[in-house]
């Protein structure tokens, strides 16, 4: 199953969208929220009002919008997608939830209107979203065979943004994903028909698994991936989207390259979580 035909394929949040998404989730310094999708300062003082199951310690987002305010309190399942934009790639830029689903940031009454551009949770109208900020990526991955033009139709025949990206967890995907698995859905016999893109994907996929490591171990810092590591990761993340993006032929060069890098990257990580025992 797709990971955004999975439990949370909900709400997508543009989130899902810059290509991790998880896996090779967008730059954060390229995505900055506009002055005007900002809630107002006396949204952002007031107090919270977290629900009885919010752990102790948890982070919230960094913009305090009255999206977070609502949803904070709306029932779990609403509630879900706040936990999981703190601390996301897109939270760590300032984005605001009216980046993505739109509406008003100013008066809750008419938050869900669509006078203000509210698109709530219709898919291709967020991946048109991804479209507007990651033109880049975008050009890239519409060259390749897993691109279908959404504004025609949806088809889940192929993946989109979020089915490796993630919507509101962009850049910190849950425990349970792996990108192999999103692979192996469509390409059964992934590791014999596409040597190369399976050997990159499994290397990713050990990579995000200490990056997880490492972010539950400094979720307390305003960026949970050390400052050190912020670099090579974005590097990596990269060249590994610039390879699985085109889904076409990888050659053995490029998948030593990029997995070189990875292995490198995740060597170092390791050694900075076992000197914080």
């Amino acid at each position: 199953m797709h990971r955004s035909m999975a439990i949370w394929v909900l709400t997508l949040s543009l989130a899902a969208l810059p290509m991790r998404a998880g896996s090779f989730q967008g730059k954060a310094e390229t995505l900055r929220a506009d002055d005007a999708n900002k809630p107002a300062p006396a949204v952002q003082n007031q107090p919270l009002k977290l629900p009885g199951w919010w752990k102790k310690g948890d982070p919230l987002p960094i913009e305090k919008s009255n999206c977070v305010r609502c949803h904070l309190t709306a029932g779990r399942e609403l509630t879900l997608p706040v936990r999981d934009f703190a601390r996301s790639i897109h939270d760590l830029a300032k984005l605001t939830c009216n980046k993505c689903h739109g509406g008003d940031t100013k008066n809750d009454a008419t938050a869900h209107e669509a006078d203000h551009g509210f698109i709530g949770t219709k898919l291709s109208a967020h991946m048109a979203a991804c479209i507007g900020c990651h033109t880049r990526e975008t050009l890239g991955f519409k060259k390749g065979k897993h691109y279908w033009d959404l504004s025609k139709s949806i088809n889940k025949k192929y993946p989109v943004c979020i089915d490796c990206h993630g919507n509101h967890d962009v850049g910190k995907p849950p425990a349970d994903f792996s990108l192999t698995t999103v692979c192996i859905d469509c390409h059964k016999e992934f590791a014999k028909d596409l040597p190369q893109a399976a050997a990159v994907v499994a290397e990713n996929d050990l990579l995000w698994k200490t990056l997880r490591d490492v972010q539950a171990r400094n979720k307390d810092a305003a960026n949970p991936i050390p400052e050190q590591f912020q670099r090579e990761r974005d590097r990596v993340r990269s060249l590994t989207s610039r390879l699985i993006h085109r889904a076409g032929p990888i050659t053995p060069q490029e998948t030593q390259e990029v997995n070189d890098r990875a292995r490198k990257l995740r060597a170092e990580l390791e050694v900075w979580l076992k000197k914080q025992k």
